[in-house]
């Protein structure tokens, strides 16, 4: 379902004006999001239960919502990853999960060649969460961002990117920045000092 239209979420609001997200990422979720209450509960998770959330593409996107909703229905969420993540809503939507997620930390993963990070476009779109940026493989390192969700330094760095060239790129798998998410894998045995090792000399991006 295409996002590029915004809709209101109903009951989110910050500073009086509406929160408006993609009509496409908030049917999708609306579709499942009775099932998502459902399954947490035949597992055994309360409200009270430590909640880990992840996605990738429309996944991410979803898992995005899905954030906001359990944490306004009362959901102990701990911690989020995103992994090339689209703009899911306008800035008051933004602001309104910032605000609702201060104390929880939502880390969105992105690649500079990945063409969806960059869709929808900004104004009125805009990203959330702390970007964690990857202008190449996972051995050229990373920079963690400013947490804004739209970070100069970081994807936003490199305008509103070549997206026809990277979906082009897309075509071929193995060539797709959207599909190459911590890739290379950085592998390295679970003994301790090995691990310790190689934390040691991981490469962030300054």
């Amino acid at each position: 379902m295409a996002s590029v239209t915004l809709t209101e979420l109903p009951g989110c609001s910050h500073e009086g004006k509406s929160c408006m997200v993609g009509s496409g990422f908030l049917q999708n979720y609306q579709e499942i999001a009775v099932d998502i209450r459902a399954q947490l509960s035949a597992i055994g998770c309360t409200k009270s239960t430590p909640l880990f959330v992840t996605g990738h593409s429309l996944g991410a996107a979803m898992a995005t919502l899905a954030m906001f909703d359990l944490n306004r229905m009362g959901y102990s969420l701990s911690k989020a990853y995103t992994f090339g993540q689209p703009r899911v809503g306008d800035s008051a939507f933004a602001s309104a999960f910032h605000e609702a997620m201060a104390s929880t930390p939502v880390h969105r993963v992105t690649r500079a060649d990945d063409p969806v990070v960059y869709v929808p476009a900004r104004d009125p779109f805009h990203h959330v969460g702390t970007e964690i940026y990857y202008r190449g493989e996972t051995t050229e390192g990373y920079r963690v961002c400013d947490g804004s969700g739209e970070d100069a330094t970081c994807q936003d760095s490199n305008g509103d990117g070549d997206v026809a060239n990277l979906l082009l790129k897309c075509v071929i798998p193995e060539e797709c920045g959207h599909l190459k998410y911590l890739q290379p894998a950085i592998t390295f045995p679970l003994d301790g000092e090995s691990c310790a090792r190689k934390l040691d000399s991981a490469v962030i991006i300054p």
